[in-house]
């Protein structure tokens, strides 16, 4: 008998629409922040922006929180691959 994974025995926490909404106000107030001081991963912010990331990390559920940052810092190198490459 296989064991059950770790997803399998604690279950999801189902976030109301509410809750949605603060997650994502969270997450846009840590965005404008970063984009104020021209940091493109929230990772490599240091203090600059911690408490907003913290706050974020508290309202959103860790996986939510973890593709926010992932995403921000993709879609960051992509705009700036634009903005590198050489014109015709």
């Amino acid at each position: 008998m296989s064991e059950p994974k770790p997803s399998d025995s604690v279950p999801h926490p189902v976030f109301t629409r509410e809750q949605r909404k603060t997650c994502h106000a969270k997450r846009d107030a840590l965005f404008e922040c970063l984009d104020e001081n021209n940091i493109a991963d929230p990772e490599k912010a240091g203090e600059t922006c911690k408490d907003l990331r913290k706050i974020m990390y508290e309202k959103c559920p860790l996986v939510w929180a973890n593709y926010f940052e992932k995403l921000r810092a993709m879609q960051k190198r992509k705009e700036q691959l634009y903005v590198d490459r050489p014109q015709d």
